[in-house]
């Protein structure tokens, strides 16, 4: 019904400002006669006579040149709001939000955000930070940085970047108990270790074949562990023992100095960084501009 309606509407006012059936027909590619029954079932609906008609002329009554001003205003509106829409999915703009890892996001992405909103003004951010998944579609989140394999067959799944494993000390530990060179040597380091929580226990410290490239672990020893990574940055730039950090979380402090790589050639990968969200079809241009934003961020050092 309201299909319809918007149609007849539409043929009166290609009648009335084409003068006839035959040029509105033309205009709208349908026959003059579906564009005469149009009206006419209008005007039923009305109950009013739009135009007066002869054998040789057409002419609006008054009645039909009131609706016909009000609905050419109508009409414009509806014209405008579509062209504002593609406007808006043409150009990031409206609020996004994210959800981030808390070190990831602060490290590396929160610093280069003003970047993404400096190049689009109408785009607002709302940012959230949580080290477990959030479930973005009952939570009302538009994308998620998520740090491993996450499986949910609703989202969709980017990948954007890939964590390297660090290891790493402060000067003044490495000054007091010498560089480990190979990974035999790390039994005779005092090594911060990872509380796991799934499964419970002392996480293996990730590796890889300095010749093959093949993925290595190695379980370490030491009088400190802890589940934060923050933490765990913070007993390395203390001089507690050896660390292994997370590329986002190292590098900083190895370009200043307080921290010192170790053991670089046995630098494994980690597990990837990626952007989930709940659908790619037609995919909004801040969820767009956001992934490709996120992936510059994380892929413009070349030391890693």
């Amino acid at each position: 019904m309201a299909t319809d309606r918007l149609g007849s509407i539409t043929a009166f006012i290609r009648v009335a400002e084409l003068g006839g059936f035959a040029a509105a027909g033309r205009s709208l590619g349908i026959s003059p006669s579906a564009v005469s029954k149009s009206v006419s079932r209008l005007e039923e609906r009305l109950q009013l006579r739009l135009f007066q008609r002869t054998t040789r002329s057409l002419a609006m009554t008054e009645d039909g040149r009131l609706f016909f001003e009000r609905c050419s205003a109508i009409l414009k509106e509806l014209d405008q709001a579509e062209a504002d829409m593609l406007q808006r999915a043409a150009r990031p703009s409206g609020l996004l939000r994210i959800e981030m890892p808390t070190a990831l996001g602060r490290l590396r992405i929160v610093p280069m955000l003003g970047n993404l909103t400096s190049r689009f003004p109408e785009l607002r951010i709302a940012a959230t930070f949580a080290d477990t998944l959030t479930d973005p579609i009952s939570a009302g989140i538009d994308a998620v940085v998520r740090i491993g394999y996450p499986r949910d067959p609703r989202l969709m799944v980017k990948r954007v970047g890939t964590v390297k494993y660090i290891t790493c000390a402060s000067p003044a530990y490495l000054a007091a108990h010498g560089e480990p060179r190979t990974l035999e040597d790390l039994a005779q380091h005092d090594c911060v270790r990872r509380v796991s929580h799934d499964p419970p226990g002392f996480a293996p410290w990730k590796f890889k074949e300095a010749e093959t490239g093949k993925p290595l672990e190695r379980n370490v020893e030491g009088t400190l562990s802890c589940d934060s990574p923050d933490a765990m940055v913070d007993f390395g730039l203390s001089g507690s023992g050896v660390v292994q950090l997370h590329t986002y979380m190292a590098e900083a402090h190895i370009a200043s100095g307080m921290l010192v790589e170790v053991l670089a050639p046995f630098a494994g990968d980690g597990p990837p960084i990626s952007i989930l969200f709940p659908s790619s079809k037609n995919l909004a241009p801040k969820v767009r501009a956001f992934i490709e934003f996120v992936t510059q961020v994380l892929n413009q050092r070349s030391d890693r």
